[in-house]
């Protein structure tokens, strides 16, 4: 059946159940002279009446009341696939995410947790990992990634700047040899990520905005982001790390800020999703708070 023959269906149901063609094209928004085209069309192709017209009103023939029958079927059909369309998108349900492992924790979960509070009904499975997922074959809904967001057939949206300390302990920084200007930092080992190499480079920003690039020698790897932070505590060498991560740390003396007076060049946060045919309404409720709670920056 083509898509005209039932809307033709639907309008003949409702004259049927107001009685006039009048009546029945006020309800659905429309003219007369519209109603009157779909009824005559219907009657062509049936090749039969399907009403009487009177002086007040319509009634329909015994072929208009068979198909004015299937008519209210179809629209209640109709009806009800629309409200099991919207119940999909309501917001419950389990949202299955990926973000790195503990590294984040201290200002994702945060953000997480509001949205949960805001949307009672949603579940989220978090994949804690600092390996870029394929999403689609994981089944992630939302990935969140620092750094880089990676490379696929997704979407990634910028969600804020992040800011990169040195720290080291204190035990380290009493043995070891003074830190005063970047290039003293050679003489320094380093703990680093696995994914940047045995020797990582980076650039530091005065409090004038000259930049100074600084290579250093790591004296341990590690594929886990936030194992760098508990190297640095057990007095092994110095981290780069996100403020946010080891600000505690720092608060509590087992981590000290190195060159305090230097900035470490920031890391972007990314969410990455895909495109919005393949995307749920709860991962775009996810992405909206996200984008609002960081609001572009730490």
């Amino acid at each position: 059946m083509r898509p005209e023959h039932l809307h033709r269906l639907a309008v003949l149901a409702e004259i049927a159940d107001v009685g006039s063609l009048s009546a029945a094209a006020r309800r659905l928004g429309v003219v007369k002279s519209a109603l009157s085209h779909h009824v005559a069309a219907l009657e062509r192709e049936v090749g039969a009446k399907v009403i009487n017209r009177l002086r007040r009103g319509a009634v329909l023939t015994a072929v208009g009341e068979i198909l004015a029958a299937h008519g209210r079927t179809i629209v209640k059909e109709a009806d009800q696939a629309m409200m099991a369309a919207k119940a999909a998108e309501a917001p419950h349900g389990t949202l299955r995410i990926s973000m790195p492992a503990g590294i984040a924790d201290a200002w994702l979960i945060p953000m997480l947790a509001a949205f949960l509070d805001t949307y009672p009904g949603i579940l989220i499975d978090a994949v804690a990992t600092d390996a870029f997922l394929d999403i689609a074959a994981e089944r992630i809904d939302v990935a969140f990634r620092i750094g880089a967001a990676g490379d696929g057939p997704f979407i990634a949206r910028k969600l804020a700047e992040g800011c990169n300390v040195l720290v080291a302990s204190p035990d380290y920084l009493a043995k070891a040899p003074r830190i005063d200007i970047p290039a003293d930092l050679a003489r320094h080992p380093m703990i680093g990520f696995a994914a940047f190499g045995k020797r990582p480079s980076f650039a530091l920003e005065a409090g004038n905005g000259t930049r100074t690039e600084v290579e250093m020698d790591c004296r341990v790897t590690t594929t886990s982001a936030l194992a760098i932070m508990h190297w640095a505590i057990a007095g092994v060498g110095i981290a780069r790390m996100p403020r946010r991560t080891v600000q505690t740390e720092i608060d509590r003396g087992t981590l000290v800020q190195v060159l305090p007076t230097y900035t470490p060049l920031g890391f972007p946060v990314f969410a990455v999703y895909m495109p919005e045919r393949f995307r749920p309404a709860n991962a775009r409720r996810l992405i909206d708070h996200a984008t609002a709670w960081f609001g572009g920056e730490f």
